[in-house]
């Protein structure tokens, strides 16, 4: 799995880090990864995934390898 985070659409909602804590955080504004993604478990993988289809903004893209 890649993600990709767009941060210069992110809104700062904190919806990603609200759905998926240990892999997104909003900091300053901005969100940011937690972990790498390799290192993701499978329900954090499902969460990031449902992370990314709910941010207003589009901000995460996801990807498989």
């Amino acid at each position: 799995m890649k993600i990709t985070l767009h941060t210069d659409s992110c809104i700062s909602c904190g919806s990603c880090a609200a759905m998926a804590p240990t892999v997104f955080s909003v900091d300053s504004g901005v969100v940011s990864l937690k972990k790498d993604p390799s290192a993701l478990s499978q329900e954090e993988k499902t969460q990031a995934k449902q992370a990314a289809e709910l941010c207003p903004g589009s901000v995460i893209e996801i990807t498989e390898d």
